[in-house]
C-alpha cells in the first residue's frame, strides 16, 4: 500500500507540473496545444499483449472481435495477443506483465494494491476521450480510485442488474408475472405464491444470492471512514438481512438439507427457480448454451428490484475497463488501442453482440444483443428502468469481509439465528481481521 501511495504522490506531482506548464498564455499555450500530437502512436508495427482478469474474455477470437477489429480498422500495424496459461501473481514475480489488463471495477482496488495501474489522463487528453459520454456512475466510481485526479482505467462495457423469471412456473400456479420497478418486499411476497411442492417437485420462488448482492445495491460500506472498524450491525445492514430473514421463513425456500441458495443453473437448466436476480452480461453469455441444448423455456426479464426507500435504483454499478500496466513498453500503442475500443462506432458494434455498451445512450442500450436475437419478444428495455446504484469508496477490506456476511446468512437459514446475532458475529470476525491486517 505504501508503494502505491508513493506512486500516486509521484503521479500527482507530475500532473501539477503538467498543469503548471499549461498555464501562462501566449506562445507557451500554442506549444503545449501541439504537444499531445508528438505523443500519439505513429503506427509502427507492434504486438500488444492483453490479459483477461475476470472480464469475461472467452479466448483469442473473442478478444479479436472486441479489441482487434476496431483497432485494426484504425491502426493496422497493431497486433492484439491474449496472454493465457498464467496469472497476474506469476507475471508479477517474473517481471513479465502484459501491456493491457481487461478487468471489472470489482477487482480494481486489488489491482491498484499490486501497483498495476497507470494514470490514463494522458490517453484521455491526447485522444480527446469524452468521459461525459460514458455511464455517469461508472466515471464517478473511477474517480474514487484516483485521490489526485488520476484515472486508472477506461470503461468499455457496462453490466446491468436484471431479474429473470420463469413464466412457465408462474403460469403453472396462476400467479401474475413480476413487473418492472418492484421492491424487494414485493418480490418476497410474490415468491411466497410460487414456492410450492407439486407432484414431488419443489419449486423455489426466488434466490436472492449472497448478502453482498443486496448490500452493494444498497450502497453499504463494510468499514467506517477510518477503515479501522467494521460497520455491519447498523440499521441499514439490519434492513438488508431482514429481507433474507423473511425469505428464509417461506416454507420450501430452505430445503430439508439446509440448502438455501440455488444459482443460475437451477434457473436455466433445472428450471425449478421462479425468479433469479442476476447480471445481464452473465445471462446473455449463457442463453446460447440453453438453446443449443434444446432446453429453452418461456422466460423473460424485468428490472432489478429496488429497496422501498431507494426506488428506481437497481443493482450496483458494474463495468469492464481497460488498464495500461506501468511497465508496458508500448504505452502509446496501448493508448491508441483503448481509444479505438470506445469510439461510438466500436461501441455500437459491440453492443449488438453479447456485451452492453458503456455509453449512457439509453436508446442504444435497448438495442443490446440485437444481432443475437436472444431478447426478441423479451422485456429487455424494462431492465433500464432501474438506475445503477452508486457504490461507496472501495477499500482493501471489501472482498475479505463479504465471506463473513455469507456466513451470517447461512446462520439464519441453516441454524435459525436472528438478524442481530448473525450481524454481531460477522462484525466481530471482521474487526478481528481488520486488527490482524493492521499489525502486518
Amino acid at each position: 500500500m505504501k508503494k502505491l501511495l508513493k506512486k500516486q504522490a509521484w503521479l500527482g506531482l507530475s500532473a501539477l507540473v503538467l498543469l503548471a506548464g499549461c498555464g501562462g498564455g501566449g506562445a507557451g499555450d500554442a506549444k503545449n496545444a501541439a504537444a499531445p500530437k508528438e505523443d500519439l502512436y505513429n503506427n509502427e508495427p507492434v504486438t500488444l499483449t492483453f490479459y483477461n482478469h475476470n472480464a469475461g474474455i472467452l479466448g483469442q477470437a473473442d478478444l479479436d472481435s472486441l479489441v482487434g477489429a476496431p483497432v485494426k480498422a484504425k491502426f493496422p500495424n497493431i497486433t492484439i495477443q491474449l496472454v493465457t496459461g498464467t496469472n497476474l501473481d506469476k507475471m508479477i514475480a517474473a517481471g513479465e506483465l502484459p501491456d493491457v489488463i481487461l478487468t471489472s471495477n470489482y477487482y480494481l482496488f486489488d489491482l491498484m494494491q499490486k501497483d498495476l495501474g497507470t494514470d490514463l489522463n494522458d490517453l484521455i487528453r491526447q485522444y480527446k476521450v469524452d468521459m461525459s459520454k460514458f455511464e455517469p456512475e461508472a466515471v464517478n466510481l473511477l474517480k474514487k480510485f484516483g485521490k489526485k485526479g488520476e484515472i486508472y482505467g477506461i470503461p468499455y462495457a457496462m453490466n446491468y442488474g436484471v431479474m429473470a423469471y420463469n413464466k412457465d412456473i408462474f403460469d403453472k400456479f396462476a400467479v401474475p408475472y413480476p413487473k418492472d420497478n418492484m421492491s424487494w418486499n414485493e418480490v418476497i411476497n410474490l415468491a411466497k405464491n410460487v414456492t410450492r411442492m407439486e407432484q414431488g417437485t419443489q419449486y423455489v420462488g426466488v434466490d436472492m444470492g449472497d448478502p453482498q448482492v443486496l448490500s452493494r445495491a444498497y450502497s453499504l460500506p463494510v468499514v467506517n471512514d477510518k477503515q479501522d472498524k467494521a460497520v455491519l450491525t447498523n440499521d441499514a445492514y439490519k434492513k438488508v438481512f431482514g429481507l433474507y430473514e423473511q425469505l428464509y421463513r417461506i416454507p420450501g425456500i430452505v430445503d430439508p438439507k439446509n440448502k438455501y441458495t440455488y444459482g443460475i443453473d437451477y434457473f436455466l437448466k433445472d428450471q425449478k427457480l421462479a425468479m433469479y436476480p442476476y447480471w445481464i452480461a452473465n445471462l446473455t453469455t449463457r442463453l446460447p448454451q440453453l438453446k443449443e441444448a434444446g432446453k429453452d423455456f418461456n422466460w423473460d426479464v424485468v428490472s432489478f428490484p429496488s429497496f422501498d426507500d431507494k426506488p428506481g435504483y437497481g443493482r450496483e454499478i458494474d463495468f469492464h475497463l481497460a488498464m495500461v500496466t506501468p511497465t508496458s513498453k508500448n504505452k502509446k500503442a496501448a493508448y491508441a488501442a483503448i481509444q479505438s475500443m470506445v469510439t461510438e462506432e466500436a461501441e455500437k458494434t459491440m453492443n449488438k453482440g453479447i456485451r452492453l455498451t458503456i455509453l449512457k445512450d439509453q436508446e442504444l442500450k435497448k438495442q443490446h444483443a440485437s444481432d443475437t436475437k436472444l431478447y426478441e419478444g423479451k422485456n429487455l428495455a424494462g431492465i433500464f428502468k432501474a438506475k445503477p446504484a452508486p457504490l461507496p469508496e472501495p477499500t482493501q477490506f471489501d472482498i475479505k469481509i463479504y465471506p463473513f456476511l455469507k456466513e451470517a446468512a447461512k446462520g439464519m437459514a441453516a441454524e435459525k439465528k436472528d438478524v442481530n446475532t448473525v450481524l454481531r458475529e460477522a462484525e466481530e470476525k471482521a474487526d478481528k481481521y481488520i486488527k490482524e491486517e493492521g499489525t502486518k
